[in-house]
């Protein structure tokens, strides 16, 4: 019983360091919105390209995102590096080269984001704060809380071959904690209801 306790808590604590690159990134990103940091930099990563009169992928999609998550992201992975040489608590994938893995976890994150963006205009679909219906928005909620999540998830899957137990228990981490810093945008009105 004792062994079944210690290998599940030391899934969970693996699964958990899968998510700190994105959720410190996150966390970075919306102090540096709150507090008006770096809004020099709130440049929409399409340029403002319009398709078909809409947005190509929109203006929260911006450079100040894009640079506080592969920094902050980048940096948390070097740590994790650092300790992944010493303990089994954290998961393997940070032994290796967290110059190349931060940077990786970021841009498949960020592209899960800006594809669900891009289709999003593309079929004129509301953004869960403009929403018509309660279902749309829990529908839209729902997605933009999986789109980074699913292709930083893939990562992990085809390149780094990561077990799917560890896997699939951070997937479960990886919506409550998204969740709760989507509530917290809002709390702090960074995002719309």
């Amino acid at each position: 019983m004792n062994i079944e306790l210690n290998q599940f808590l030391q899934t969970l604590s693996q699964a958990f360091t899968l998510l700190l690159p994105i959720t410190f990134a996150g966390l970075s990103l919306i102090i540096c919105m709150r507090k008006n940091w770096l809004a020099k930099l709130d440049i929409p990563l399409d340029g403002g390209i319009k398709l078909g009169g809409e947005p190509l992928i929109g203006k929260s999609k911006s450079v100040r995102s894009l640079v506080i998550y592969l920094v902050v992201a980048t940096l948390v992975t070097m740590l994790l590096n650092s300790l992944a040489q010493e303990s089994d608590l954290v998961a393997p994938v940070y032994l290796n080269n967290p110059l190349i893995l931060g940077p990786a976890i970021t841009l498949c994150y960020l592209a899960g984001e800006i594809v669900n963006s891009f289709v999003k205009r593309r079929l004129r679909i509301a953004t869960s704060g403009h929403a018509l219906t309660s279902l749309g928005a829990r529908v839209q909620s729902i997605t933009d809380n999986i789109d980074g999540i699913i292709s930083s998830g893939l990562l992990f899957i085809f390149v780094y071959k990561l077990s799917t137990e560890i896997l699939m228990t951070a997937f479960v981490l990886s919506v409550f904690i998204h969740l709760s810093t989507d509530a917290l945008m809002r709390k702090l009105k960074l995002k719309r209801k």
